[in-house]
């Protein structure tokens, strides 16, 4: 914004009524002495005419101070934060990898292989999920290359065993068994974004493009919940191709049965292919077949930008300028093609030109950014599907909302996502990348029913501190914000440690409280796609709806209980969270709004981006004419002026001089 144009404003301003307020004896010249003018001004009709022309250049007055006020406004180039959301034309990509231990001394390779796969494609969005027994996202669909290439080195360090890796496949073992594999490319798929349908409901297949990059020598131990098969055929109902890499491709015989040739049957019905993970072929083939397929618009990943945003000073300044020619017009009765006109008429064409905001191509819009680092701490335990938030809907759709909702007031901060249910999982490291963040809140889901064990509020203490810190460490002066949006129900049978990190380490944030006391039943998470037309019959209350997980309620198991269980916040164990962390409790409910709490979570203010975080946007011209306007309309507010002072006061008698 061109705010030192304000100035400059405000002292021409000055000028021209010191210009029109001065004597000047050119107007004393035109002047002569009339006698028995008092017999004239005290008539009741000149009195009537005085009071209406009076009232007249009052409106016309104000008209030009609001002209002059807005024009210089407009000129100044206002701006706001703004949210866009380019298109972009791209396809979805899930690397899928088995780390079991029948992997474990090809994992590191695999990755390498990935890593040349995502130096082939081209704006494509990528994303990383692992699985033993099951299965953990390690990054979201992302379009930033950096971004994904660095959570590439981090899993091939972790592989290959380098120090400070540990941790790494924490969350793949929750499962009964390992190397699950059916199960692990259903987790795959589900790293998806759904696609709605008009009514809310998923609809298949997708609009767009999608490829999963199956890594897996096939070798099953334990049972699964779903077979490759099952997956397989998963995986051609949402019309998703599956190239399957196999590091051993070797099997004992030539049988149907044999592991590659199941994993070589399943990614081909699929419309995928098969390659061995030594074959030279195998990068360049996965490649050519993902971009054989179809791109398709999706929205990009909101981003905040500083816009032009002269809107309510042009409407001010047109709406004055008609109204400042109209009433001149009336007083004066001039001819519509005498000099003053002309130039009123001009002064209203330059507004109008203004308002219309004409605009060259090849300019930037400058982006917004919040100098912070925004920790989601998700709840993904099965009360989270409580159905007791909006109407009958689950918890989870409220957090899923809120943390869109967040990161839309913090434009440009970097955002972390950790869920917790049995364990904690970092789901997404720290990225700018909000259509990443949007993707996983997408698909947030509980664990499944089975595996549940019982979980504790605070389990995601130690996982949190150690991104704190390090988040720390590396921009010691970036303020972190900590969001933690759960129910507060403590299940694993004893008391929950305290949620404390280290002193400095929380600058802001809040606890998010969702459900209520009365409590909610949960549907159960049974791993399966469930036919949507069974589930409003499945389980104790029915009332399933189109596109969840499980039909089945989760049953009261309790000594003496019986039916369905119920869920209740705990809003108790909510409050002492937020007292540990330092940040103010929010109990949140459908339609509220995360403005009132932003404050105080101390989000700091939103500052100019870099220059390489410039977003495509036309140079805007309006200003120009504004500014032209405002020069315009300074010598009519000199006139004006004059002819306030030189007008007889009310009550004052006109005579002879």
């Amino acid at each position: 914004m061109f705010w030192w144009l304000l100035p400059v404003a405000a002292a021409a301003a000055g000028v021209t009524a010191w210009v029109a307020l001065r004597g000047s004896k050119r107007l004393n010249v035109r002047r002569r002495p009339v006698a028995h003018a008092d017999r004239l001004t005290a008539l009741p009709e000149y009195r009537a005419a005085l009071r209406r022309y009076r009232r007249l250049l009052a409106l016309a007055g104000t008209a030009a101070v609001l002209l002059l006020v807005s024009t210089a406004v407009a000129a100044a180039r206002p701006v706001a934060v703004d949210t866009v959301r380019p298109e972009q034309h791209n396809r979805d990509i899930i690397l899928c990898l088995d780390a079991s231990g029948s992997m474990s001394s090809a994992d590191a390779a695999v990755v390498e292989v990935f890593a040349k796969l995502a130096r082939e494609f081209d704006g494509e969005r990528i994303g990383l999920t692992i699985f033993d027994s099951s299965a953990i996202q390690v990054f979201p669909l992302t379009d930033d290359y950096d971004y994904a290439q660095e959570q590439l080195k981090n899993a091939k360090d972790a592989f290959e065993g380098k120090p400070g890796s540990s941790g790494f496949l924490d969350g793949t073992w929750s499962g009964r068994g390992s190397s699950l594999i059916g199960d692990g490319l259903a987790s795959c798929l589900n790293s998806f974004p759904a696609t709605k349908d008009p009514a809310g409901r998923n609809s298949q297949p997708p609009p767009r493009s999608r490829s999963v990059v199956l890594a897996t020598d096939n070798f099953l131990s334990g049972k699964p919940i779903m077979t490759l098969d099952q997956a397989a055929g998963l995986a051609r109902e949402r019309a998703v191709h599956v190239y399957a890499l196999n590091p051993g491709d070797l099997d004992y015989g030539s049988g149907a049965g044999q592991p590659g040739a199941q994993l070589r049957a399943a990614a081909e019905s699929t419309g995928g292919s098969y390659y061995a993970l030594d074959s030279p072929d195998a990068v360049a083939g996965i490649v050519d077949g993902i971009e054989r397929t179809e791109t398709s618009a999706i929205q990009g990943a909101p981003r905040a930008v500083f816009s032009e945003a002269p809107g309510v000073p042009l409407a001010v300044a047109l709406l004055s300028a008609v109204v400042l020619f109209a009433v001149l017009w009336r007083m004066q009765r001039n001819r519509l093609r005498s000099r003053a006109s002309l130039r009123r008429g001009v002064l209203v064409l330059l507004v109008l030109a203004a308002v219309l905001r004409p605009h060259l191509p090849g300019g930037s819009a400058q982006a917004a950014s919040s100098d912070l680092n925004v920790f989601f701490v998700v709840d993904t335990t099965t009360s989270m599907v409580a159905e007791d938030y909006a109407s009958g809907a689950p918890r989870l759709e409220g957090v899923r909302e809120d943390i869109m909702a967040i990161a839309e007031q913090l434009p440009g901060a970097r955002f972390s996502v950790i869920t917790f249910d049995t364990t904690a999982h970092v789901r997404m490291p720290l990225s700018t990348d909000t259509l990443a963040l949007q993707t996983i809140t997408d698909v947030l889901e509980p664990q499944v029913t089975a595996y549940a064990k019982g979980s504790s509020i605070t389990v995601a203490r130690q996982v949190l501190s150690e991104r704190l810190a390090a988040a720390r460490d590396s921009h010691p002066s970036r303020p972190r914000l900590v969001f933690y949006l759960g129910d507060g129900e403590q299940t694993s049978g004893k008391e929950p440690e305290a949620m404390t990190v280290d002193g400095g380490l929380v600058a802001g944030g809040a606890v998010l409280g969702y459900g209520t006391a009365a409590g909610g039943r949960m549907k159960e998470n049974t791993g399966m796609e469930e036919d949507p037309a069974q589930a409003g019959d499945a389980g104790t209350g029915g009332g399933g709806t189109s596109g969840t997980r499980g039909g089945r309620y989760v049953q009261d198991n309790r000594p003496g209980n019986a039916g369905d269980a119920l869920s209740m916040i705990d809003e108790g164990r909510l409050r002492t969270i937020a007292e540990q962390l330092g940040v103010p409790y929010v109990h949140r409910a459908a339609g509220g709004t995360v403005a009132d709490m932003m404050q105080p979570a101390h989000p700091g203010k939103v500052e100019r981006a870099d220059a390489d975080g410039a977003v495509a946007a036309g140079t805007e011209l309006y200003w120009i004419f504004a500014g032209a306007a405002f020069l315009l309309a300074l010598p009519e507010a000199v006139a004006l002026v004059r002819q306030l002072r030189n007008l007889p006061g009310a009550g004052q008698r006109v005579g002879a001089r």
